[in-house]
């Protein structure tokens, strides 16, 4: 292998140059070659997939096949001199386009007054369209007059992963194939081969772990095994291949899931603040935790050839799953993909996933009763998601950095408030002065507050402020204090005072 194939990126070295070598998509392979077979090939294809799946090396051997003077069933050749040429990424008929970079429509206007042109040395002259769907509508309409008569010569491969931001009038013109994320397993086979012929020594599993990190794309998968090898080396261990993937914590997802399946709420805290202690992103862990409970769902359905695990993985699920209920995993899925979008500002923050538990466990007993009565911090936060101090302490917070990004003057009079219960669907606050009940309650302020709240939360709340003052201490009279009062200025607390002078701050 010569110094400038080695200098590709392994993913460009390993792009299938034959439709049988097209990784789990057989029937839009098998269409297309049969297509090129036959001589029946259409002038406009959309490919639609999520990204990685195959559309542009599909797009490539269309051009490819029918350049190609002698096809074998279909397939290229691969030896005479127009396939060597595909090989080599100089095939003077094959013309790919962006349209992310290319989308007006003054561009469309120059890809109409070439396609009158004669191919250069095949048959065809093939135009390979990339994110079609980012194309202006004036250049979708430009592009549609083209598609309407195309000349003889010229054939259109349209790839797109979102396909409904396309026009009907283009898809219609279109014929259409839709490709699939590359299962688990067909990845993994694919990767071994890589290993393989690259003589990198990586074991199932961790290849398996690749396979899953990539989330149904081969060139991700490629890619991030390409990302291992050079950390690691080419024998990189198991756990050398989860801590470049990110996966260290792997068991981490499993210990929450475990905690929910046993209904342990203070487990499931504790496996999430000791998460949190290492530095781990939370987002992260809650991913792993719903893929966890997918897992568990797809064994309880029946269908855990699905999940794409190995015999000891699939064990460890059956026993997940014999002491979950289907309603218990669905409710946790729920709780936690809407956890998952929670944490995209802040992905490090644990209140989304302590809300997900709450939400699913429910609220801790209360404390026994003793006969001095509860805390002053067990009545502040009574009723609250958790009904334990430093989740709600960490929910006004939140609240705070949320609103800091709609008022900041809003953000302010919060860091006053405390969070005192959730009820229902009512998030009720304390207030400790009648006037910053009143700030908070405007409607402009409230619909801010509201808007906010749900997105921490991951559904609507409605606003109730109560005030609760912070000390028994006379509230300190006069014009000038009566007059900053009426401007929104806010108390100083008994202990923030440094006499009765220092009656007010301002906001």
């Amino acid at each position: 292998m010569g110094m400038e194939e080695r200098s590709q990126a392994l993913y460009r070295r390993w792009r299938p140059q034959r439709f049988a070598e097209v990784v789990g998509q057989e029937l839009v392979a098998r269409a297309l070659r049969n297509a090129v077979a036959i001589g029946r090939v259409s002038h406009a294809y959309l490919l639609c997939g999520p990204r990685g799946t195959g559309k542009t090396s599909l797009g490539r051997l269309i051009a490819k096949a029918v350049n190609c003077p002698s096809p074998q069933d279909g397939e290229p050749c691969n030896a005479c001199p127009s396939c060597r040429e595909y090989l080599a990424g100089s095939a003077p008929d094959l013309v790919e386009i962006d349209a992310a970079s290319n989308r007006g429509i003054d561009e469309i206007r120059r890809l109409r007054d070439r396609v009158a042109l004669a191919p250069m040395g095949g048959r065809y002259k093939v135009y390979l369209i990339d994110e079609v769907h980012m194309l202006t509508q004036e250049a979708h309409n430009a592009l549609l007059k083209t598609l309407e008569e195309p000349p003889p010569h010229v054939i259109f491969v349209l790839a797109t992963t979102e396909p409904h931001r396309l026009p009907s009038t283009v898809v219609s013109r279109c014929q259409r194939y839709d490709l699939r994320r590359i299962p688990v397993e067909a990845a993994v086979e694919r990767l071994a081969l890589i290993c393989e012929q690259e003589r990198f020594a990586l074991s199932v599993e961790s290849l398996r772990d690749i396979a899953r990190a990539a989330a149904g794309s081969l060139r991700d998968a490629i890619n991030l095994l390409e990302q291992v090898v050079a950390y690691y080396g080419p024998s990189p261990t198991v756990d050398q291949v989860r801590e470049a993937l990110g996966l260290s914590l792997s068991g981490r997802g499993k210990e929450l899931a475990r905690a929910i399946a046993q209904r342990d709420l203070a487990g499931a805290l504790k496996a999430i603040a000791a998460a949190r202690d290492d530095g781990l992103e939370m987002r992260r862990l809650g991913g792993e935790v719903v893929e966890t409970l997918r897992q568990i769902l797809l064994v309880q359905a029946g269908a855990a050839d699905l999940a794409g695990l190995t015999p000891e993985e699939k064990q460890e699920i059956e026993a997940l799953a014999a002491l979950m209920s289907p309603e218990l995993v669905m409710a946790a899925m729920k709780a936690f993909a809407s956890a998952q979008l929670q944490g995209r500002d802040d992905p490090f923050s644990p209140l989304p996933l302590e809300l997900a538990v709450a939400q699913v466990l429910g609220p801790p007993s209360p404390p026994k009763a003793s006969s001095q009565g509860p805390s002053p911090q067990e009545e502040k936060v009574s009723g609250a998601p958790t009904s334990v101090e430093a989740p709600a302490l960490t929910l006004a917070e939140e609240l705070v950095r949320a609103c800091q990004q709609f008022n900041l003057a809003l953000a302010g009079h919060l860091r006053h408030v405390t969070v005192k219960a959730l009820e229902g669907e009512t998030l009720v606050l304390s207030c400790p002065f009648p006037n910053l009940a009143q700030i908070l309650e405007r409607p402009d302020h409230r619909e801010l507050l509201e808007r906010a709240a749900a997105r921490i939360l991951g559904h609507h709340v409605s606003i109730r402020c109560e005030v609760e003052a912070l000390s028994s201490a006379p509230t300190p009279k006069g014009y000038l204090v009566e007059e900053a009062l009426r401007h929104g200025a806010i108390p100083l607390s008994t202990k923030n005072r440094g006499g009765e002078g220092d009656v007010t701050e301002g906001t």
